[in-house]
């Protein structure tokens, strides 16, 4: 009975073809926009898990996300290096500034002042060059995306410089850190360069990284933090989902929901139509099967099997496009964090899959209904004549 349902849909290619197109772009759209909006929800703290020596981050209280930056008082650093449990804790400065290129580009820039001695928070994996030499005065490190910006199609050539607020920083690597939400270049540079161009401010600090000492819960030392008064400890994770959370509940998440669950009602709406048109359209043959002994039970595994089929073609299309388009996505440098997590990919076809099913369960219920004698119609008997 199976291999009679295969080839019932192998003679109707035109509609066995419409509804696997239907499943692919119902399943390419709504991974596609899935993965952008895990992709912009990753991006919104992708600073912060970037910082890998640290695993405790200390804010102001008002301060839900990095791209919030409210400046702090230098004594709050000596109040965390005072709890007890702390190995370390180190300050960052975080500044928004204009970057003029030597070639007359132009663009807001983000700088990153790492502490001068001990260079917590310096990104680990470089493309090209040291991530030390920023110790040097003037120097920096940027992104891949921010070189392509300022020196777009251009080999990278160290001692390049950017004027930043009448200052040359000279560009000495390009670090391998992942793609900023804002979509603007990363500059990281020394504590004392950054503090430079950081007029007009008095506090000189963003954050405080700190690191745990070994036996010492992160999570016990922000309490003991967040007890000081004044301060709000978080530890990497905690202020990560603090920062999806935050950049989550604005509208732009909202709309990329609309759109998956648009592309979730479209495609089953489509895909099922089809389907019940193409199990209509086979009704007397279908009528002969019960005619010749075919119990309703057989006849519900060989639609279940069709629709198995089509969903499952339509599906691998479907995920193969949208796992192709990320990739040549993910070659434009302010796009190279968008990725597609296998939990979307699963998700969306077991998405599409269960909707699908209600139109499969109507036509399983439109066959329940089929009477054997419709094969002996007067109009079929004419056909045969």
């Amino acid at each position: 009975m199976n291999w009679v349902g295969l080839q019932m849909l192998r003679n109707d290619r035109a509609k066995f073809a419409a509804m696997i197109v239907a499943v692919s772009l119902a399943v390419f759209l709504m991974q596609n926009q899935a993965a952008i909006l895990a992709t912009m929800l990753s991006m919104t703290a992708a600073q912060i898990r970037d910082v890998q020596d640290a695993d405790l981050w200390v804010t102001e209280p008002e301060v839900e996300c990095f791209d919030q930056v409210k400046a702090m008082r230098d004594i709050h650093l000596l109040r965390v290096r005072g709890i007890a449990g702390i190995s370390w804790a180190a300050p960052l400065l975080k500044i928004d500034a204009i970057g003029h290129s030597e070639g007359g580009r132009l663009n807001t820039v983000t700088v990153l002042g790492i502490d001068d001695a001990s260079l917590a928070g310096l990104p680990h994996r470089m493309r090209v060059g040291r991530a030390d030499a920023i110790r040097e005065l003037n120097t920096a490190i940027i992104d891949p995306g921010g070189h392509e910006l300022f020196f777009p199609g251009e080999p990278f050539q160290a001692g390049r410089s950017l004027r930043i607020r009448d200052r040359r920083i000279r560009i000495m690597g390009i670090s391998d850190i992942a793609a900023p939400f804002t979509g603007l270049p990363m500059l990281h540079t020394s504590r004392s360069t950054a503090a430079a161009l950081n007029l007009g401010e008095q506090h000189m600090t963003s954050f405080i990284l700190a690191r745990s000492a070994p036996g010492s819960r992160p999570e016990a030392l922000c309490q003991k933090i967040n007890a000081l008064g004044g301060l709000r400890a978080r530890t990497t994770e905690q202020f990560a989902a603090d920062a999806m959370w935050f950049y989550g509940s604005q509208g732009v998440p909202m709309l990329f929901m609309i759109t998956i669950t648009i592309g979730l009602i479209v495609g089953a709406a489509i895909t099922g139509q089809t389907f019940l048109m193409f199990i209509k359209e086979n009704a007397r043959p279908l009528s002969m099967l019960k005619v010749v002994g075919t119990t309703d039970r057989q006849l519900g595994t060989m639609i279940l099997l069709q629709g198995t089929v089509v969903l499952v073609l339509g599906s691998c299309f479907g995920s193969g496009i949208a796992a192709a388009v990320c990739n040549l996505i993910r070659t434009q440098p302010f796009l190279r964090s968008l990725y597609l997590p296998w939990e979307i990919a699963l998700g969306t076809c077991l998405a599409l899959a269960s909707v699908t099913g209600i139109a499969l369960y109507a036509s399983y219920r439109h066959v329940r209904g089929l009477e054997p004698a419709a094969v002996f119609t007067p109009a079929i008997v004419t056909c045969a004549a």
